[in-house]
């Protein structure tokens, strides 16, 4: 495949993905990181750019670094304040992780086999949900990619490690899994026979890489605020979760995410292959483990940088599988990988509400208009947690002053409601709550406000998410 070839597959990869990102707001599946990060952004303007705020007065986030937030900061410098211009940041973050995926096939394999792992890395339905909403992941996949392709060909070409060390500590800064990176390839580097000078060079780098990082940390050393920096050094791999809390979801959706011609074309590689002493299969086995055992509940994301191994195997298979067959028939057979691809990428957005959800965006501007025309009541505005974000990030509300979102949990009742609505002297109360639970525990309350989300693939998999309702309680 011709670069130029490549290039154009790219280009037109960014628009459609960005139009997809303009059909959805964020929603139901993960919508509340989404929402989340865009608020921590959006309060830089007026806050601190050492702290993670999303609400005014609230306390740092800390379960991330900040270089994912600082990324959609500069990108609503530059675009204005969006959804989409959030979510540009992972779109464009493809680019990089592309760019890391075909340097590391290049150097393991060949041009060909580089080229074809590009263009199944675009096309992995995994990738095209999660490199198009506005979280941590994407950026972080990208980074830690592009470094371990540096530092496979700065090993073996006997160059420079400042790139792999600086492009590994942004990448560390964006979230820690990305530290991962480190033993992968120090264990492949013991495999390839040890270069003691590489590597002391590597690890300096490394370091210096950990600089904005450490400095970052500082701030709240200096401060006295020793939380943040232990959740951020110890609360991935300590307490975020109980091991193997989501083992049969990130199993089964990681499988429904890569497609299963992709998964044949990696398998038929690596049997025929047998290299266990690959920096492809080190990076899956290690990296494997921690997605397994560290997964917290519904976080199926976590996997996502097992795609750029996968996609490089599976390049490698076609390009082997290819070998035998008549050039017609490749083509084909490349064909069929790209549409099946498609198939299930159209099949993931459909369930996680990319190709139409809007029933936050609806639920926020509905709020926002009422309030706007009612301006002398004072509201409390009661939203089930994984609603909160998006709702405030679309409405405009805060958890001060007049206007006042309030978290609640998803076993909604009216006793529970009441419980929380008698300690606050609010004139207008509203509900925003699944459109599906109003109808068996919340009928004391009036219907003011629905916005529906119908897609037959998701209501096969899970008829209770259709939308969002906001009721009327006082």
């Amino acid at each position: 495949m011709k670069k130029r070839w490549l290039i154009a597959i790219i280009v037109a990869y960014i628009v459609v993905r960005t139009y997809i990102a303009t059909l959805s707001s964020y929603g139901f599946y993960h919508g509340w990181n989404e929402g989340y990060y865009s608020l921590i952004a959006k309060n830089y303007f007026s806050g601190s750019l050492w702290e993670q705020v999303a609400y005014p007065g609230g306390e740092p986030f800390s379960s991330a670094p900040p270089f994912f937030s600082y990324a959609v900061f500069a990108s609503f410098k530059m675009f204005g304040i969006s959804d989409l211009s959030a979510r540009l940041v992972s779109i464009l973050s493809e680019v990089i992780a592309v760019l890391g995926v075909y340097m590391l096939a290049r150097e393991l394999y060949n041009e060909k086999t580089a080229s074809i792992a590009a263009v199944i890395f675009v096309f992995i339905p995994w990738d095209i949900l999660w490199f198009g909403r506005a979280q941590t992941d994407p950026l972080m996949v990208a980074l830690m990619t592009l470094a371990i392709a540096l530092y496979v060909r700065a090993y073996k070409n006997d160059t420079s490690m400042l790139p792999f060390g600086i492009t590994l500590g942004l990448a560390v800064f964006t979230k820690q899994p990305a530290l991962a990176a480190l033993p992968i390839v120090l264990i492949w580097s013991y495999f390839q026979g040890i270069k003691r000078k590489q590597i002391i060079n590597a690890i300096i780098c490394f370091f210096i890489g950990m600089v904005p990082l450490l400095v970052w940390l500082s701030y709240y050393a200096v401060s006295g605020n020793f939380t943040v920096i232990f959740n951020i050094i110890f609360g991935e791999l300590a307490y975020r979760s109980e091991p193997f809390s989501d083992l049969s979801r990130v199993v089964l959706f990681t499988a429904a995410g890569i497609s299963p011609l992709i998964i044949a074309a990696a398998a038929y590689q690596i049997f025929k292959e047998k290299d266990f002493k690959s920096i492809l299969i080190i990076w899956l086995l290690a990296y494997g483990v921690f997605v397994l055992v560290r997964t917290p509940p519904s976080h199926e994301y976590y996997s996502l940088p097992l795609m750029a191994p996968v996609a490089i195997m599976a390049g490698a298979g076609i390009v082997r599988i290819s070998g035998k067959l008549n050039r017609q028939v490749a083509v084909l057979l490349m064909g069929a990988v790209i549409i099946s691809s498609i198939s299930s990428a159209y099949i993931l957005l459909s369930y996680s509400g990319d190709s139409g959800y809007t029933a936050t965006k609806d639920v926020g501007g509905f709020l926002r208009d009422h309030m706007n025309k009612n301006p002398d009541n004072d509201y409390l505005v009661l939203v089930q947690m994984k609603y909160t974000p998006q709702i405030a990030w679309y409405s405009g509300l805060r958890f001060d002053g007049g206007s006042l979102i309030y978290s609640i949990g998803d076993n909604l009742s009216v006793e529970y409601v009441n419980g929380i609505i008698k300690n606050y002297d609010r004139k207008k109360v509203f509900l925003v709550s699944d459109i599906d639970k109003n109808g068996r525990s919340l009928t004391d309350y009036t219907k003011t406000y629905e916005s529906r989300y119908e897609v037959d693939v998701m209501k096969l998999y899970n008829p209770g998410i259709s939308g969002l309702a906001v009721l009327s309680v006082r």
